[in-house]
C-alpha cells in the first residue's frame, strides 16, 4: 500500500514498479486526475499517441510527478483502464453452467468497455515488454480461478502461470478485440463461450490412459 492508500495489482506501488519517494505523503488527488486524464485522452488519441506530457498537462501536474508514481505509460495505463476490475471467482451455485457462465461474464464485462479496447492493442505489445506490467497482467487475469477450476476436478497445467480458463476466456476476447475491434461481446457471446466451456467441463477429466 502506498502512503496515500493506494495499491496497484495487490503490491505497493514500489514493489509493483512504481516510485515512491521519501518525505511527504503523496496527494490522492493527484493520483486521481492522472488516472481521470489517462482515460479521457486515450478515447480521444488512441494509445499509441498518448504521452505522459499530454496526460500531465490534462491532469494539471508534471510527468515528474507521474514517474513518481508509476514506472511509465504502461503500468499507468494498466492501472487507469483495469485497475477497477478483477476476475471474481463466482460463488457455487452447485449448478456448473451458471457458474461457467458468471464467470465467463465477469471477464467479457473487464474488456468490454471503449478506454480498454482502445488501449488493448498497444497496451498488449508494451505488457510482453515490461516485466512489471506482465506481472500484474498475470495476476490480475488468474485471479482466483485455480480455486474455481478444483471444483470441476481441473488443475493448472505444470507450470502455468494462468489457469487454462482464463487462457481460453481472456485469450478468446483479447483477439477477438486485437482482430475486429468493433466486434460485439454481448449476451450472444457470453452464452456461446459458456456452452464451448460447459460441453468440456460439465464433467469431471477422464484419467490419462496408460501407453503400452
Amino acid at each position: 500500500m502506498t502512503t496515500d492508500g493506494r495499491t496497484v495489482g495487490g503490491k505497493s506501488a514500489k514493489s509493483a514498479g512504481g516510485r515512491s519517494g521519501a518525505g511527504r505523503p503523496r496527494d490522492g488527488r493527484i493520483d486521481a486526475a492522472v488516472i481521470a486524464a489517462t482515460r479521457e485522452l486515450i478515447l480521444e488519441t488512441g494509445y499509441p499517441a498518448l504521452s505522459l506530457s499530454a496526460i500531465a498537462a490534462r491532469a494539471g501536474t508534471t510527468t515528474a510527478a507521474i514517474y513518481r508514481r508509476w514506472s511509465g505509460k504502461a503500468q499507468l495505463v494498466h492501472e487507469a483502464v483495469l485497475s477497477a476490475e478483477t476476475v471474481v471467482l463466482p460463488a457455487d451455485s452447485g449448478d456448473v453452467r451458471s457458474d461457467i457462465r458468471a464467470l465467463v461474464e465477469t471477464i467479457r464485462s473487464m474488456f468490454d468497455r471503449p478506454e480498454v479496447r482502445v488501449a488493448l492493442p498497444g497496451l498488449i505489445a508494451d505488457t510482453v515488454a515490461d516485466p512489471v506490467v506482465h506481472d500484474q497482467m498475470i495476476a490480475r487475469l488468474a485471479g482466483n480461478l485455480t480455486a474455481f477450476e478444483s471444483r470441476f476436478g481441473r488443475s493448472r497445467r505444470g507450470d502455468d502461470q494462468l489457469p487454462m480458463l482464463a487462457e481460453v476466456v481472456a485469450g478468446t476476447v483479447i483477439f477477438r478485440i486485437l482482430v475486429r475491434r468493433d466486434a460485439a461481446l454481448d449476451e450472444a457471446w457470453v452464452d456461446e463461450m459458456t456452452e464451448l466451456i460447459t460441453g468440456r467441463w460439465s464433467s469431471p477429466p477422464e484419467a490419462p490412459t496408460a501407453r503400452r
